[in-house]
């Protein structure tokens, strides 16, 4: 029979979920010493390669990193040049995972070779196999489609080969495990990844949806099924199975629809209450942050709705460009538009959700973004009179 849920407020689940983001006060000294820390606590990075602000990868590293963190130490700690910390594949989109959790993804893995792997011909497979092989390192695309007598892609307009290789790392038939500057290498699983990284991959699949259900626990802290396939992109079926096989304890939150799950033993934090905190507290949140990926998990658990418009006509955008959350204790208070523009970090404007004053949000938001421009190496520019 099973079990009965257990009843949390909504400010216990806000408080649970940001606490195990480890996100410290920017004066303290933080529970993550580098990047590629923050990577094994959280489980996944987000990629975007949009620089407004800078990348996805910095932000949402130098968020849970103590100020003195300098965004340029983000790329070097996650793809260093001697033995690898990370790999590099898909959820829905591109993300940067813990070496060590390789093995948990061969669930997603199986799912793409299944659905794609008998589009790609055995021949092209191994033409491709051969030139990566060739290359102690690794390659870059640039390479592979020269060798093999292949239009280059530019941008978007991806050449066969580059569809091909990408399909590759999606099957787990190649893997990126290193770069050169910022262009990603393509290597070979066998040679790029420590043996005992690669047998985990051979666990029962039951097991693998279990260790992976609890390993999203452990970052999301409070999830539904729906949270969980989200978060791996995995189908409903493996996900709702992954968590009944882990064993997490059920939830019930006032206002959600479905039941919600978390590891026994977060069930025995107290209740606490949070508050905006000190000024200093506050931080900014990327809009590819765990925090705020999943919009409909941002808006259930914080009443934040978010919407990003880069890609919105200007004349439609609500907000602006580039917008980050402020995180203020355990609530997203507000959002500020703003741009690096060479040596300066520009706020255009700050927005306070209902219910906050706006001088509070405006103090918070200004010491966020200090924060944040100190990181990025950055002089802050503050226009006079912005709101």
């Amino acid at each position: 029979m099973p079990k009965e849920p257990t009843t949390v407020s909504t400010e216990w689940v806000r408080q649970v979920v940001v606490d195990a983001q480890r996100i410290p006060t920017p004066a303290g000294a933080g529970d993550y010493g580098d990047a590629a820390d923050v990577l094994r606590g959280i489980g996944l990075i987000q990629l975007d390669p949009l620089t407004r602000v800078s990348t996805a990868q910095r932000l949402t590293c130098l968020t849970r990193l103590p100020r003195k963190h300098r965004a340029e130490h983000v790329d070097a700690a996650l793809w260093p040049g001697h033995s690898p910390v990370a790999f590099e594949s898909f959820t829905k989109v591109a993300c940067v995972f813990p070496l060590e959790d390789w093995g948990l993804l061969e669930l997603r893995r199986h799912s793409v070779r299944e659905k794609y792997g008998a589009t790609l011909s055995d021949q092209l497979r191994q033409q491709i196999r051969e030139v990566v092989a060739a290359s102690p390192r690794g390659v870059q695309i640039g390479t592979i489609e020269k060798a093999l007598g292949s239009a280059r892609t530019t941008g978007w307009n991806w050449s066969a080969i580059k569809s091909a290789a990408e399909l590759m790392v999606r099957t787990g038939e190649l893997v990126i495990t290193a770069r050169d500057g910022v262009i990603r290498l393509f290597d070979l699983p066998e040679r790029a990844l420590p043996a005992e990284v690669r047998e985990a991959e051979n666990l029962p699949p039951d097991q693998l949806r279990a260790a992976l259900a609890r390993r999203a626990a452990g970052s999301l802290a409070v999830m539904t099924v729906s949270d969980f396939a989200h978060h791996y992109h995995l189908s409903k079926s493996d996900a709702a199975s992954g968590t009944e096989l882990a064993r997490l304890e059920p939830l019930a939150v006032p206002g959600w629809k479905e039941t919600a799950y978390v590891l026994p033993e977060l069930l025995d934090s107290g209740e606490r209450h949070p508050g905006y905190g000190p000024i200093k507290e506050a931080r900014l949140i990327g809009p590819f942050d765990p925090l705020l990926r999943d919009r409909r998990r941002a808006q259930r658990i914080y009443g934040f709705d978010y919407t990003f418009e880069a890609y919105v006509p200007k004349d439609k955008r609500i907000y602006g460009h580039y917008v980050m959350g402020v995180l203020s204790g355990t609530e997203l208070i507000g959002r500020v538009d703003l741009w690096r523009s060479a040596n300066e970090l520009i706020v255009n404007r700050t927005y306070p959700e209902a219910g906050v004053p706006a001088r509070s949000v405006v103090a918070r938001a200004k010491a966020a973004s200090q924060t944040l421009s100190r990181q990025l190496g950055t002089q802050l520019r503050w226009p006079n009179g912005v709101s």
